[in-house]
């Protein structure tokens, strides 16, 4: 089983690269796309006939701010350092049912496949937003956190979350989002979510398969511990908004 686990997480690695190297990826973001997404998370855009989703109040800065910084008491992730590739695939998934969500997933389906290219373009080009500060927690939980991020366990056939998202969390772009600095609250949400069933989307369900290893204090102790990270993301390899031409 812990042999499985590790060529899993390979697969999806290959998966991944092959992905990338061979174009799979939807183009890099352009300059207008961008101003067109700064637009949208203001709230100004049209509801397909039928919504009732209220633009005002679906504004994205509602929820994740002007700059991108999130609310770490309320849940919303930070989106500023995060790749074109992993927003815009974020937000298909919600309009698509992969992912489910009683805020997102309405907001998502309201809009286009455009849009929601545009949303996650004006995104990624925002600078990295400060840093909301270590949350308040205990040592030991740090320590599990750390060692679960670090070197996983063997004992429940998981291994460490750098693997893939990299040293101190700070992501593989464009497919594995940076983590050292993001809200626990958010964190330990996706898990639980992955460990329920209740998210989709990832490749060969390697996410699915740690989560669902992890004991509930497992999954609060490693949130907390990438929240009380300072990360800096790693650029994405794909172009940013800033230089690229106009595709309109």
């Amino acid at each position: 089983m812990r042999c499985s686990v590790s060529l899993s997480m390979l697969a999806s690695l290959a998966v991944a690269t092959a992905a990338a190297q061979t174009g799979a990826y939807p183009p890099a973001a352009t300059n207008a796309e961008a101003t067109a997404g700064r637009a949208i998370v203001a709230g100004a855009f049209s509801p397909p006939p039928g919504s009732q989703v209220q633009p005002q109040a679906a504004a994205c800065l509602n929820c994740h701010g002007a700059d991108g910084a999130g609310d770490a008491a309320a849940g919303f992730p930070r989106l500023t350092g995060q790749s074109f590739f992993y927003l815009f695939k974020s937000m298909q998934d919600y309009a698509s049912g992969i992912r489910d969500n009683a805020i997102m997933s309405p907001i998502a389906r309201a809009l286009t496949e455009t849009q929601r290219r545009d949303v996650a373009a004006y995104s990624q080009s925002l600078p990295n937003a400060a840093w909301s500060g270590r949350p308040d927690t205990p040592v030991r939980q740090l320590q599990r956190g750390a060692t679960l991020a670090a070197l996983g366990d063997a004992a429940i056939a998981v291994q460490g979350c750098s693997n893939c998202h990299g040293p101190a969390g700070a992501g593989l772009p464009p497919v594995y989002p940076w983590l050292g600095g993001q809200h626990a609250a958010y964190l330990e949400a996706q898990l639980q979510a992955w460990k329920s069933g209740a998210r989709g989307g990832d490749a060969m369900a390697v996410m699915s398969n740690i989560a669902q290893r992890l004991s509930d204090a497992d999954i609060t102790a490693v949130s907390a511990y990438y929240a009380s990270l300072r990360t800096q993301p790693i650029e994405s390899s794909s172009a940013s908004p800033s230089t690229q031409p106009s595709r309109r």
